[in-house]
Order: C-alpha cells, then structure tokens, then sequence
C-alpha cells in the first residue's frame, strides 16, 4: 500500500510540477536544437524529430478521456486532408502527428481507441514524454505548428468550437491551425502566433505544496462518491471514470478548473435556501477548497481505511419493473462530428384507459452521446404528421417540439435520479396518446447508433379517484414573453412577463428556457400581501443543461398571486454561442436563429376543478398576451 501511495504521490507531483505560463508573447527558440527525439506511434512505427528534417511538424496533444479532444479528431482529419490536397513543389512538406498526453489507458486500449477514432497520420506512444516536455502543452487538444527551422510559428486552438469547457459553440468560425499550417507551408508568418486552447487541463498552475494534512481517503473520496461518481463510472455518460483515487489523480488538474468555473457539477439554478431544490448538485465552497488543497498538496491517497465504500446504484429499472415501457420505433445514427442535434421521436402509448404518471425512468440507448432528454405528450397527431415529413427516424427542431403539447411527462439529463413525484402526484397521461421524445445528441467523435427507451410509473388508485382527490394531480401552466425584439449588438437586452394566479396552487416545481442568446432569467412570486418568494434565479444561463428542478417540500401559493419572469439576452458578436456572425436582429421564434423566453411551472391544487381553472385560465392568458408581427 505505501508503494502504491508513493507511486500516486509522484503521478501527481509529476503532473504539477510541469507547470507552464502561457508562451503567447515569447515564441519558444528551435525546439529541436536540444537534441533529437526519437519516437514510436501506437504501432511500433519510428518517428525523429529533429531541426534537419526541413518539413513543418504539426504537433497536437491529443487525450482518449476527453471528450473535447475525441470531438476535434474529425476536424483534424479534415485539416490534414486538406493540406495533402494542397501539396506542392512551392510548399514546405508538411507532417502531422498526435501524441497522446496522458497516461490514464494501455497501449492496447490507446489503439482500440484510435481505430474507432481513426487518424490519417501517427498517433505518438513512446516518446510522448520527450515530447510534452520539449513543447510544454497546458491542455489537449493543443496544437503545434513548427516551422522548417525548428521554430514554433503556431500554438494553441485548433479552431473556435467551443468558447469555454462545456460551452460549445453552433457552428466553427475560425480555423486557426488550419490557417497556420497554411501560411507556414507557403513559407509566410501566420495571421496569428498563439490562441489560447479550450480543453481539458494538464497541469494546475498554482503553488505546489509538497505535504498536506488533505487526503483522498478521508476528504476527497466523500465528495467524489456525492457529487461525480453518479456519471462519472463505467457505463455512464461521463467520459472517464473517478471511482478510485488513481483515476482522480490522474484528472485532478481538469478536476480543480472545472469545478472552481462551476461548470461541474453541472447545475443552473442560484442557491434557494427557502424553497431548496431536489437533486442540487452544486458543490459548496469548502468542497471545492478541499479538493483544490489535495491536489495542490500532492494528491496524498491517505489510509485506505479511511475511505468510504463507493455508492452502490441500481442496474436496470431504478424504481423498480415500470408499469409500461416504451421505445424509440428505430435507432437513430448520430454523426461523428456535427453541432449538437435536437432530434424528436414519436412513440404511441397503447393503454386501455387514461392513467396517472408518478415517475419515469429514461434509459438513454447510448449514454455516449445522449445528453439531455424532454418527454412531451400529443393527443393531436400533429407530431405524427411532422414525423411523416422526414425520412430519417424522428424529425428534427431545435427549440420546442413544433406543436402545443398535450401534456409532458418531464425529462432526464446525465447524473439525474428517478423520482417519484412528491405527495402520491402524477401527471395525467390520456389515452391515444402519442409520447414525444426530444432527444439532444453530443457528437463526440465517433458515428454511434442510439435507440432509448422510457420506464412509465402509474399510480395504483383508480384514475378518477385520483382526480378528484386534494393536491394530487399536477399540471403545467407557464409564463411567455413573445415580443421578444432583440437588437443586433446588445449585450444585455432585458424583457419580463407575468401572469396572475386565479386560484391557489401549490408549486411542485419550475422549468425556464431560453435559447443560445439567454444570458440570465429569474422568475418570482409576488403575493397579495406584499412579500416576495423567489422561484428560481439562472445568473448564468447555459443552453446545454437545462432542467426540471423539483422543490424539495411543494409550497403554496394564493389566489392573486403574480409570477413575474424575467430574462437578459446577449446578442452581441462577444457572445460566443451567438449563432449569427455578425449579429442581426432576433425576435421568438421555434428555429436555431430565433430566441424564446418562458417559465412552466408544475402545480397542483386543493381540488382538481381549481386546477383545471387555473390551467385553462392560463391558457386564455397565453393566448392574450401579445406577439410581434410576423
């Protein structure tokens, strides 16, 4: 055990110690001057690197367990196919390589991996070390362009897909390596020297402390097990596993600058210490100072016997056999490399009567690729009809699903825990009912196959003795702001909405939704008696994770109430998930360049007619509240 200590002790110090500032100004001299490195790729291959080879070297760093380096690889072959087309006597030769930054898999397992993700040029084992050392990476993927004298020209980006870990962006605008390598094969300067990269972190820049009183055992492991081993183990949708100390040592550098970002856990909504949220996933400040210690400190796996057993989580139904289960009609293909995709598919509900929907359990067909899901109902056969109009399994929209639901059964998203519905409630489900399955895929590189399936939970008691029962049924009604008119350039465009309450209900829970210009929504209860009760505050809203966020003890609200939304835009050129290059103006709208500001919220109430009052008032409101022209 104090072998295995020491060896993780030095994996990590390693790691820490390669740390690097950003080399933007100062271009690195010949990286080939201090010597020749000889290298091997994944099969055996011999490679040098040298300041005689007169070719430029297009170097990227690359790591099987992240996903935004697995994503860039079609990219990457995109690129080097492109130069080869462009080969020339006039043009330096150009060679490309990728090495593999990291030690977290095998050399077999490196290649299973890679002939997945095939690459049109070397994928660097033996000799990665060298490598990293000599050209000092502070994330992958990272990219290298050295010129025939051994001078770094270019490093950095491969190109803009993503602004930010976890943010990325519709479209790619700006293919720098592709630029470099271009310029520098033509024996010109590219445009630009360096792009700082977005990916998974290498190293933490931070003070290293070589003893610490933090370890993994006693403080990491617990909030590890709380807040990340729900997805990140094997079988789930995260990209790498941290189900033991090794596997969090060797991401602690990505680990620490994620979660002091707060992009993990992911979790929207602001702290509500009135009305708290079920499923919270926020980490506190303390776990993050925590984990920032242990790994700044050494990442000290500490005593074995202080660590906790591993959460143990349920296979298959988690709730337990569904009362019904259904499916996608057909698997669906998910390209390798494409913006995210919002695909819709229509499943019919054979039941013999209506019934009451307490819980449901979404099984995603490929967690791989499958990063949220919403489950709307239709007793229309308009989705049907839309379904019909495409050839490929489903149809695809990006924002709502292009008809007014019936009804909605909620969503799933990656770490999400089956719950039943608080207080013995349900949602009505009619009978002839379609399901409409909102889908949103993550291409991560490698074409997949998904085909999900859905677990129904009915209650036991008679449907009509549920609706006439006090509190149990829930409905949905919502707040919109249609004139939505938002100017090209504004940063901070502010709109609200609100609707008045007719009846009392009680909240069960909240659901806002914007698209990608949202930059921040807030939504409120306004009493008659002039205290306020917040619902939910987005200060950074992300597109990506939207959610349905129960409360944790339902609350009421009375008759007069007033709930008040409102929602700030960015569509300025700055906003990097702008999908308009330039910004032009954007009004409401279902499509990718529209924007939609709305709030549902799931009540119930004393007596269903109240319920059934209020939701059909809330429909009239909706109906009344005005729309810009089209």
């Amino acid at each position: 055990m104090r072998i295995l200590s020491s060896l993780l002790v030095t994996l990590c110090l390693v790691r820490l110690l390669a740390v690097v500032e950003t080399q933007a100004a100062e271009p690195l001299p010949s990286v080939w001057e201090a010597g020749v490195i000889e290298a091997t790729d994944l099969y055996g291959q011999r490679h040098s690197f040298d300041d005689g080879a007169r070719t430029v070297d297009v170097v990227v760093f690359v790591s099987p367990t992240c996903p935004i380096s697995n994503g860039a690889l079609p990219r990457l072959r995109k690129i080097a196919d492109e130069v080869a087309r462009a080969a020339g006597p006039d043009r330096v030769p150009v060679r490309f390589v990728a090495v593999v930054a990291d030690d977290s898999m095998t050399r077999e397992e490196a290649i299973a991996h890679f002939q997945d993700r095939p690459l049109p040029f070397p994928v660097i084992w033996e000799g990665r070390e060298a490598l990293r050392g000599r050209l000092r990476p502070t994330h992958v993927p990272e990219a290298f362009v050295i010129d025939a004298s051994g001078r770094v020209a270019y490093r950095g980006a491969i190109d803009d897909a993503y602004r930010a870990v976890g943010r990325r962006r519709p479209a790619v605008t700006k293919r720098w390596l592709a630029d470099a390598v271009a310029a520098v094969a033509a024996g010109e300067a590219p445009a630009e020297a360096f792009i700082a990269p977005v990916g998974c972190r290498l190293e933490i820049a931070a003070a290293l402390a070589l003893k610490t009183t933090v370890t993994y055992a006693r403080d990491v492991a617990p909030i590890v097990h709380g807040r990340c081993v729900s997805c990140h183990r094997a079988g789930e949708v995260a990209p790498f596993s941290l189900t033991t100390c090794a596997e969090v040592t060797a991401h602690a550098p990505m680990i620490v600058e994620t979660i002091a970002a707060g992009i993990m856990p992911p979790w929207m909504p602001a702290a509500n210490d009135a009305h708290p949220f079920l499923g919270d996933r926020r980490m506190t400040q303390k776990e993050i100072e925590t984990i920032t210690a242990w790994a700044e400190g050494g990442c000290e796996p500490g005593d074995a016997a202080d660590e906790p057993a591993l959460p143990t989580f349920t296979a298959g139904w988690r709730l337990g056999p569904p009362d019904l289960v259904v499916q996608m009609p057909e698997a669906f293909t998910v390209p390798a490399d494409s913006p995210d995709i919002l695909q819709h598919f229509v499943i019919p509900i054979d039941i013999p009567e209506d019934k009451v929907v307490a819980a449901i359990d979404f099984h995603p067909g490929n967690p791989r690729v499958v990063h949220h899901a919403v489950l709307f109902l239709d007793a229309s056969g308009a989705a049907r009809r839309l379904d019909a109009a495409t050839p490929e399994p489903g149809y695809g929209k990006f924002s709502g699903p292009g008809f007014l639901p019936s009804g909605a059964l909620g969503g799933w998203s990656p770490g999400n825990t089956p719950r039943r519905l608080p207080g013995g409630r349900g949602r009505h489900l009619k009978k002839g009912s379609d399901l409409v399955v909102q889908i949103h895929y993550h291409p991560d590189g490698v074409e997949a196959s998904d085909r999900s399936e859905i677990g129904l939970y009915f209650l036991d008691e008679p449907t009509a003795a549920i609706i006439a029962d006090r509190e149990r049924l829930v409905g949905s009604i919502w707040t919109s702001a249609y004139e939505l008119d938002i100017p090209a350039g504004d940063a901070a465009w502010r709109t609200s909405a609100s609707y008045t309450l007719p009846k009392g209900v009680t909240v069960v829970g909240v659901v806002p939704h914007m698209h990608l210009l949202g930059k921040a929504v807030s939504v409120r209860a306004e009493l008659p008696d002039g205290s306020k009760k917040r619902l939910v505050d987005i200060p950074a809203w992300d597109y990506a994770w939207q959610d349905e966020f129960y409360y944790q003890e339902p609350f009421p609200l009375p008759a007069g109430t007033r709930i008040v939304m409102e929602g700030v835009f960015d569509n300025s050129a700055a906003n990097p998930s702008n999908p308009s290059k330039p910004p032009r103006r954007v009004v409401w709208g279902d499509g990718t360049l529209d924007e939609m500001l709305f709030c549902f919220l799931l009540v119930s109430a004393e007596r269903t007619e109240d319920l059934v009052h209020v939701v059909l008032d809330n429909l009239r409101h909706d109906l009344e509240t005005p729309r810009l022209p089209r």
